[in-house]
């Protein structure tokens, strides 16, 4: 099968840190109109309310969804803030829905490297005699 399109997998990499993003991006793009508490997305994608917390805050920030309120009373919806944005998380989540074992592989790998680099960061270098 054909690699994921670069804007696709450039898109994922900019905006998408964990699979509990997408699948957020999924379920409220899935009814555009309906509001979601956050304890409620929390308890459909399988997250601990202060993980939900950090997720809608960054997706927020990336122009992705509406939020108003904070951490467990915050209540969000689908909003991309451009139609170019829109467009961008349409054609993530065509993907995503035609091919999710691909998708599910990159979203770890991306956090996976994300996670080397930190340690690698804190790895101590042996000196040079």
């Amino acid at each position: 099968m054909d690699p994921f399109p670069d804007d696709v997998r450039q898109f994922l990499e900019g905006n998408i840190d964990c699979l509990e993003q997408l699948e957020t991006l999924r379920i409220l793009e899935s009814d555009p109109t309906r509001q979601w508490k956050a304890t409620a997305i929390a308890r459909e994608v399988q997250a601990s309310p202060e993980a939900m917390a950090a997720h809608l805050a960054a997706l927020h920030a990336r122009g992705l969804i509406l939020l108003q309120g904070r951490e467990a009373n915050a209540s969000c919806q689908y909003g991309p803030r451009t139609p170019e944005l829109e467009r961008a998380v349409a054609r993530l989540l065509e993907l995503y829905q035609q091919r999710p074992v691909t998708m599910i592989r990159m979203v770890y790998d991306r956090a996976g490297a994300a996670l080397k680099t930190f340690a690698d960061a804190f790895r101590l270098r042996k000196k040079e005699e």
